[in-house]
Parts: structure tokens; C-alpha cells; sequence
């Protein structure tokens, strides 16, 4: 009975260690399968992060050229420069400081321009045109002729929050 006992005894310890084998082999598979969802969650949440970061920094280049290379009477905001009668077209940079403050807010989706800043010499002065919540905000630069004067203007657009 010694020998059924031993025989039995190392058939057992034989199962046991291939238990504990395979138990680690699927812990390890399990963890690296849980540390890859949770990197390619991270990966998604900052492509779309980026996608929208993306989206505000385009509309407010588009908002900055726009001010800055078009004519648009409804809206200075959407184009400010100077329309020569003469010569029927419009004066690309060359904006006049009225055509700055007769320009109203546009919201596109839920982006929006929360403010106009322009350097003229030492002089800088700011037009506010919305005072809505914002989380992200960018600003766009443009070198510009104001009436007549080299100057910067700056467009803030910002994102509702």
C-alpha cells in the first residue's frame, strides 16, 4: 500500500504544479490584456483630445484670415479690411479701426470668438464681444495695416464650457 500511496502522491503533486503553471500563465495574459484596453482607452481619449484641439485652432486661423483678407458689411468679424471702390476689390491687411468695432460675434458649433486685441505702435486696445464660459481658448495673430500703421492683431476663440 506504501507504493499506491507514493504513486498517488507524486500523480498529485504533478497536477498541482501544472495548476499553478497554467494559473500563472493566465494571470499574466489577463494583466496584459487589461493593461492594452487601458492603453488604447488613453490613446482614443487623446485622439480625440487632439481632434478637437485640432478644430479649435482651425477655426481661429480661418477667423484670422478671414478678418484679415476679406470685406463683409454684415459682419466685420468675418472680414475688416478695405474695400477699394476704385479698383473693386478689397485691400488684403489693410484694415480700418471702425471696421474693427462694428464687428458682432459668430459662433460656429460651439466655438466661438471671445475677443479682438490689436497692437497699434504703443496703443492696444481690446474689443470684447462675448463674455461666455469658455474651457479651451486660442489666439490667433495676424500683422495687419491699421489705418495706414503696421500693427497685430490678435483674435481669441475659445470653446463653450
Amino acid at each position: 500500500m506504501n507504493t499506491t500511496r507514493t504513486n498517488f502522491g507524486s500523480i498529485n503533486h504533478k497536477g498541482i504544479i501544472f495548476s499553478i503553471d497554467a494559473l500563472l500563465s493566465f494571470s499574466i495574459m489577463l494583466i496584459s490584456l487589461v493593461l492594452f484596453v487601458f492603453a488604447l482607452n488613453n490613446y482614443s481619449d487623446k485622439a480625440v483630445q487632439n481632434i478637437e484641439t485640432f478644430e479649435l485652432e482651425e477655426k481661429a486661423l480661418l477667423i484670422a484670415d478671414s478678418f484679415a483678407k476679406n470685406f463683409d458689411k454684415n459682419n466685420t468679424l468675418l472680414g475688416a479690411c478695405i474695400y477699394d471702390s476704385d479698383k473693386k476689390r478689397v485691400k488684403t491687411n489693410e484694415i480700418s479701426s471702425v471696421n474693427i468695432q462694428n464687428s458682432k460675434s459668430v459662433i460656429f458649433g460651439n466655438i466661438f470668438v471671445k475677443s479682438i486685441t490689436y497692437t497699434k505702435g504703443s496703443e492696444t486696445k481690446t474689443l470684447t464681444l462675448s463674455t461666455k464660459n469658455s474651457v479651451d481658448c486660442i489666439s490667433a495673430k495676424r500683422f495687419v495695416l491699421i489705418d495706414g500703421e503696421k500693427a497685430i492683431i490678435q483674435i481669441l476663440t475659445c470653446r463653450e464650457g
